[in-house]
């Protein structure tokens, strides 16, 4: 056994700053102390212990004294990269602008049978937008109800003409559901540092406590790379206002789909999406990743996570961190 040394924190500090540098994304106090990378991820010997915001704090300090790390007006960022202030400044006067154009859309998925959560993920989650940016999100249905649940939300997304399709290469300010998960089986099987830092900022839209808990609970997995996230404070939702009338019009939909008649017309769902998915060539390219089972959905065939992890790994050892084993993607 073993506690979090001085050394151990200091190079769990620079690779969060490492990895966000990646993104274009300098950090704050508490932005690293969220997202620290554990620092098991780069010490062969188990870590225990609690790290706290005096610690991060002081290290940062010191880090700044060595010219290892830069700062300004509460932002942390690598040496050389001061740019990144000005940048995150302009992202986030845009992501402002993209949040109202996502709530104001999202407001009518209420109306969507099965639906049970939407959580923004992507550049919107970490408010690190640009213009040309669509937005990601991550849906939750019901078990047994994925492939029904996933044309009626395509339909109310095309309905204001928010949906993004395959053939567009760029699609600012349209949703792009690119990953479905079932409530019954919330728990993501691709593990990587690179799906730990997005799904520790996913940002709650339309969920409930208990599945938005649930998720976390069944990923406990997160916590191996991101080493001081806690559910429990994330719960802060960005939340449209409850509408009645549309969700009325959820459940009459599903009063009348869970029957035969739903399980038919989920059934020619699956049949048919299915097929979509196996004759589309972009499925079987290399440096990304396609899902489509039961339980999930997942289009995500050009990747940005080989690319970020790659880098993450060259820019570590550049910095002369020594780990024991490179991260690896998904």
């Amino acid at each position: 056994m073993y506690y979090i040394t001085m050394y151990d924190l200091r190079n769990s500090i620079l690779a969060t700053l490492i990895y966000y540098d990646i993104l274009d994304f300098p950090l704050t106090l508490l932005e690293v102390y969220k997202y620290l990378i554990n620092p098991g991820r780069l010490s062969r010997d188990s870590v225990l212990g609690t790290i706290s915001l005096n610690q991060v704090a002081e290290n940062l300090e010191s880090l700044i004294a060595a010219g290892l790390v830069s700062s300004r007006d509460g932002f942390y960022f690598l040496p050389q990269k001061d740019n990144l202030y000005e940048l995150r400044i302009k992202r986030e006067k845009i992501a402002a602008q993209k949040w109202k154009k996502f709530l104001r859309i999202a407001k009518w998925f209420q109306a969507v049978p099965y639906l049970r959560a939407v959580l923004a993920s992507g550049s919107l989650s970490i408010n690190n937008t640009e213009h040309e940016s669509d937005f990601d999100v991550l849906l939750v249905v019901k078990s047994g109800r994925l492939y029904s649940c996933r044309i009626f939300l395509s339909l109310v997304a095309s309905a204001f003409g928010a949906r993004r399709t395959r053939h567009e290469r760029s699609a600012p300010d349209k949703f792009c559901f690119n990953h479905y998960i079932t409530d019954e089986n919330m728990n993501i099987k691709h593990e990587s540092l690179f799906n730990a830092q997005s799904y520790v900022n996913l940002k709650p839209v339309l969920v409930g406590e208990e599945i938005f808990n649930r998720f976390y609970t069944e990923n406990i997995w997160l916590n191996k790379y991101v080493y001081n996230f806690k559910p429990a404070e994330e719960f802060v939702l960005r939340k449209v206002s409850h509408n009645l009338l549309l969700s009325l019009v959820a459940r009459a939909g599903e009063f009348v789909l869970n029957s035969s008649l739903g399980d038919r017309f989920e059934d020619w769902a699956k049949r048919y999406k299915q097929k979509r998915i196996k004759d589309n060539p972009v499925t079987y390219e290399s440096g990304g990743r396609v899902v489509f089972s039961d339980n999930e959905l997942e289009f995500h065939p050009h990747s940005f996570e080989a690319f970020a992890i790659d880098k993450y790994n060259k820019k570590l050892k550049e910095l002369g961190i020594i780990v024991y084993a490179e991260e690896r993607d998904s």
